[in-house]
């Protein structure tokens, strides 16, 4: 980022993250649903791999959502161009002058664009407050349900009835 004090995001690198984001949170979603389709048709059969096919297709899922989120809230950030920026730093603010304004701050990591005033205080625009909370629940969520499809998963392998042994 630039040293500017009234700099913003990148549009180039927010176009580049909602797109991304929305093209992983597709794919996360198909794999999803298609494990989702094939573990229930095996539960007839009780295979051990069946809850951790399940968890490890949660898991997928809250990724999705978590990324989706992410991309919205840059999308909200994408729409608030050069021209947006005064006026919803003025609406933040209350009926304070536009020209109290001395700078701006944008973080990718948590998602946020803020505007500081002369007074020292920061306020929050452009992505709705939910996103980042939103966004932290659900990958903290996928990380736990991965892992723990990952631990039941290699657990169920190491004792299959199936094998013989002579």
């Amino acid at each position: 980022m630039s040293t500017d004090p009234m700099d913003g995001h990148d549009a180039v690198t927010l176009m580049g993250i909602v797109f991304l984001a929305a093209v992983l949170a597709v794919g996360l979603t198909a794999y999803a649903t298609i494990t989702l389709v094939r573990t229930a048709k095996g539960r007839a059969q009780s295979t051990p791999a069946v809850l951790p096919r399940a968890l490890g297709a949660t898991a997928s899922l809250a990724g999705a959502g978590a990324l989706a989120v992410y991309a919205w809230g840059a999308l909200r950030l994408l729409a608030l161009d050069d021209t947006e920026r005064g006026p919803a730093c003025a609406r933040a603010e209350g009926p304070v002058d536009a020209s109290a304004i001395d700078g701006y701050s944008a973080t990718y990591v948590p998602l946020r664009f803020g505007c500081h005033a002369a007074d020292g205080t920061t306020y929050a625009v452009g992505v709705p407050e939910y996103v980042n909370p939103a966004a932290l629940t659900l990958t903290i969520t996928a990380a736990v349900l991965a892992g723990a499809a990952a631990a039941i998963g290699s657990r169920a392998r190491g004792r299959r009835p199936d094998r013989v042994t002579a």
